[in-house]
């Protein structure tokens, strides 16, 4: 795999951007359709200490819990 450098900047600098504002603040939208999110799940997601970015790949804004296995070796 080949990378350019000035990508993975620019990559940096748009997550930057989007974790610089307020949860509340962002509109979400999936497949073109605004995404309405009850805001008691915004809330509680800010008490997590985690940021924008891991509010949807944590899939949070879902509102569904995500269970996770952890295998012993």
């Amino acid at each position: 795999m080949q990378i350019a450098i000035e990508y993975i900047r620019w990559l940096a600098e748009e997550r930057a951007k989007i974790n610089r504002v307020n949860l509340k603040d962002i509109e979400f939208f999936e497949n073109g359709m605004k995404v309405g999110i009850p805001p008691k799940i915004i809330e509680d997601f800010e008490l997590t200490g985690l940021n924008n970015i891991d509010f949807v790949t944590s899939r949070t804004y879902t509102g569904k819990k995500i269970m996770i296995e952890i295998k012993k070796p």
